[in-house]
């Protein structure tokens, strides 16, 4: 039985502090009688702003900005004059904090074509910043990838664009921006933050339509670094509903159950049928007894308490004729020239927790190479009992067997992340 749970995920963005300490050097008015090129020749403008630079050098900032403004007011001003007062008002709005007001200015001393070569990167990146802080997204969005282009996979503005485009509803490029910052992360040896991820995994979500695929795929690379119940819930829902056949349900089932996200008592109950119906009757009566002790397989109606304790009858009694054979059914699977006996045992062995027995059995059966039934369920047998060995590395190495194409290709993938996450 499967339930389609919500994946909407509560992103809480790392908006922080995205306005840097912005070090600026406190510009220079210039002589009035300067007559050279670029510098300040009205003398309207020059004597307000060597007033305003007197007051800066003595941070009073209110009366600078006060004859910044009167030397703006100027009606006949050079370009470089008109740049020059911007350079000084962003300066102060700076030191004033008035971000919102800054930013602007920035933008206009950018498209002047005036700023200096070896100003023109940081003051982009600034003003990506400042409209961030204003939630501007569009103008951040549009800054942040100018950065980009001369500086790609920078990760503060590509976090900062993956942001904009998140709050514009530009799902897609949300997504991919995220997911090239997660990538990155992982190149350098770094753990993604999470709250990266939650950006990329919720935009596929509310994609129309969905990108499910995308939704699985950030799902695995959570729990691959943040394996909480929650993350692991909504990823198994997502591939059990592909899951064909009970024995691969069981898979499912055992995948459940390791991570922590068996709680229904329906799934308790399932399980426990399909491990009886698979020929491992132990593994069916230990899941039944842990969904009791849980509390889980209670009930105050007589009649259905009674289904549960009949199942764990019948599991019971059957996992004890079961046990009593494991030693005929030994000899057998060696004088076997098919690999399938030697399975068969390795995944009985499994089922009551001898993990030892278990891997030599399995890989016996495995390295025949004839008549195994289904080689791919095997290896995924045989990783589940190195990973409950705490072998982590072999584990990965036989989910890794398992290869593209296989419809046990999923399960044994979603186990290999487990191992990566113990």
């Amino acid at each position: 039985m499967t339930r389609v749970r919500s994946i909407a995920v509560a992103i809480s963005l790392a908006l922080g502090a995205v306005v840097p300490a912005v070090t600026l050097l406190a510009p220079t008015a210039q002589a009035a009688e300067d007559k050279a090129q670029n510098k300040i020749t009205t003398k309207a403008v020059a004597v307000p702003l060597k007033a305003a630079q007197e007051a800066m050098q003595k941070k009073q900032w209110d009366a600078a900005l006060t004859e910044i403004k009167k030397a703006a007011a100027v009606e006949k001003k050079t370009p470089f004059e008109a740049y020059q007062i911007d350079e000084f008002m962003g300066f102060v709005l700076i030191q004033q904090k008035k971000f919102g007001e800054a930013a602007p200015v920035f933008e206009r001393m950018l498209n002047s074509g005036l700023m200096p070569a070896d100003q023109v990167d940081e003051r982009t990146k600034t003003v990506a910043q400042l409209y961030f802080q204003m939630k501007d997204y569009n103008k951040a969005s549009t800054w942040a990838k100018k950065w980009l282009e001369k500086h790609p996979n920078t990760e503060d503005m590509g976090i900062l664009l993956g942001q904009s485009q998140y709050l514009l509803n530009d799902y897609k490029g949300a997504a991919a921006t995220m997911s090239n910052v997660v990538k990155n992360a992982e190149k350098a040896g770094r753990k993604p933050d999470e709250n990266w991820i939650q950006i990329v995994m919720s935009s596929y979500f509310k994609m129309q339509p969905q990108d499910k695929d995308g939704i699985g795929e950030a799902l695995k690379t959570m729990v691959r670094y943040y394996p909480k119940p929650d993350y692991w819930e909504n990823l198994l829902d997502i591939y059990r509903r592909k899951a064909s056949g009970d024995r691969m349900t069981l898979g499912y089932y055992r995948l459940m159950n390791d991570v922590g996200t068996l709680k229904d008592k329906g799934d308790f109950v399932e399980m426990a049928q399909l491990a009886i119906d698979a020929g491992v009757p132990g593994e069916a009566q230990s899941i039944v007894q842990k969904g009791m002790d849980a509390g889980v397989l209670k009930s105050a109606d007589k009649t259905e308490q009674g289904r549960y304790d009949r199942l764990l009858t019948q599991a019971k009694k059957q996992a004890d004729a079961d046990r009593a054979e494991l030693a005929q059914l030994a000899t057998a699977a060696d004088k076997s020239s098919s690999g399938q006996p030697s399975v068969a045992l390795g995944q009985a062995y499994l089922s009551y927790g001898e993990t030892d027995k278990a891997i030599a059995a399995l890989q016996k059966g495995i390295s025949t190479g004839t008549g195994v039934t289904d080689l791919d369920e095997a290896n995924i047998s045989l990783g589940i009992a190195y990973l409950k060995k705490g072998q982590k590395d072999q584990a990965k190495q036989a989910f890794n067997q398992v290869k593209d194409g296989s419809k046990w290709n999923d399960l044994a993938d979603l186990w290999a992340v487990r191992a990566q996450s113990t």
